[in-house]
């Protein structure tokens, strides 16, 4: 296994996860109820996951607000990859993810969260 076909991904969270926080990713999807109405359903998923002050990246994109933060969410153990249909809550805040990228090993998300 290469370092740069998840093998890194494993190293940083086996190193990183016990300073991280137990956080909750939330993934969205539409749900049919059967008699055409289309209503939002969440499953949660245990992470990873740190907060820290927005980028400046972050701080020049539109929409950006006081309040947005940084959280960073090691990708080990993932199912899929975060979207900006997601939410995650850390330390009792739930924040929607209004932006989302990675590292080149695919070892962390960077997300901009905005309280939900």
């Amino acid at each position: 296994m290469g370092l740069m076909d998840g093998g890194l991904a494993r190293v940083f969270a086996s190193v990183l996860a016990p300073m991280y926080l137990d956080a909750t990713l939330h993934r969205r999807s539409d749900a049919d109820d059967g008699f055409g109405t289309i209503g939002i359903a969440w499953s949660d998923e245990c992470i990873r996951a740190q907060l820290d002050s927005a980028t400046h990246a972050m701080r020049m994109t539109p929409g950006f607000t006081d309040t947005d933060v940084a959280i960073y969410v090691l990708a080990a153990d993932l199912c899929d990859p975060i979207d900006s249909d997601c939410e995650i809550t850390v330390r009792d805040q739930r924040y929607a993810v209004a932006s989302v990228t990675t590292d080149p090993a695919l070892s962390y998300y960077l997300c901009r969260g905005q309280r939900a």
